[in-house]
């Protein structure tokens, strides 16, 4: 947090411009496993809206603004929200080759209590609440008074700069912040948004629950079949032939079902 120092001045002229944090976050993809995953998300507020992605896409700006190209990578998902209402754009990759949308309100009902602490030079002040089927413990400051955090988490008075559930399966923590310059475009983000289905989290569900069955069915538009010599190339780095497609749907469905601990847990796919 000591980077944000040299910016974080208190100002109002600050707080009218467009600024990032970026949050380190610590998770567990398997509640099963003892594996931290560690990922840096951005959170970008501006004066139309606030974007939360993850490191991966804000990478794929830079490459695009160097060469004209996007760098092939690992797709996550990402959340949009313009700043006259409480919803949620909320775009998905499930692993198939879509992006799917869904509009979906976030309110948390917080309980402001009268803990502080300090933190590099900003008061902290602890709030609690419940959300996505967690108890989660947040330090927001007044000093940047900005009512947003990580993820979807809102509506305090000021910015949560620290955040995490009960049961430590979550934590984030805003590590660095700096201005967004006036003319930088969201390229990577712009340029699936268009393309993203409208969906129901009832239907994306449904959608999860059919590519654990067929984990490969998005394979040359949803045929299992392959040319001779043809690999597949996974997520993961995993190069498979046609011989080896069958045999390895198992894997695919560990895979799967591991990523059972979702940050609103009462929203995880239940796997057969």
């Amino acid at each position: 947090m000591k980077n944000l120092l040299f910016i974080l001045l208190g100002t109002v002229m600050f707080f009218s411009q467009n600024n990032r944090f970026i949050y380190e976050v610590k998770y567990k993809k398997d509640s099963t496993s003892k594996e931290i995953i560690r990922e840096n998300y951005y959170l970008d507020i501006t004066k139309e809206d606030i974007a939360y992605y993850n490191r991966l896409n804000y990478i794929n700006d830079s490459i695009f603004n160097v060469t004209g190209k996007y760098s092939p990578g690992r797709l996550t998902s990402f959340l949009i929200k313009k700043n006259n209402n409480n919803v949620y754009q909320s775009y998905e990759y499930i692993g198939d080759v879509n992006f799917y949308k869904m509009s979906e309100e976030a309110k948390q009902q917080w309980t402001i209590t009268d803990s502080t602490k300090v933190s590099d030079n900003f008061r902290l002040q602890k709030a609690t609440a419940q959300f996505g089927g967690r108890n989660w413990i947040a330090w927001f400051t007044k000093d940047i008074p900005m009512p947003y955090g990580p993820y979807k988490f809102n509506g305090l008075p000021g910015l949560i700069m620290e955040l995490y559930d009960t049961q430590k399966n979550y934590y984030f923590n805003v590590i660095k912040s700096e201005k967004i310059p006036d003319d930088y475009k969201r390229n990577s983000l712009n340029n699936y948004i268009p393309r993203a289905i409208p969906i129901t989290r009832k239907d994306l569900n449904t959608l999860m629950l059919d590519l654990y069955s067929n984990p490969f069915k998005y394979v040359l538009n949803g045929n299992l079949t392959m040319r001779e010599g043809q690999k597949l190339l996974l997520d993961d780095g995993t190069v498979l032939s046609k011989e080896q497609l069958k045999p390895a749907e198992g894997n695919e469905r560990k895979k799967i079902k591991a990523f059972n601990n979702p940050i609103e847990l009462d929203k995880a796919v239940k796997y057969p």
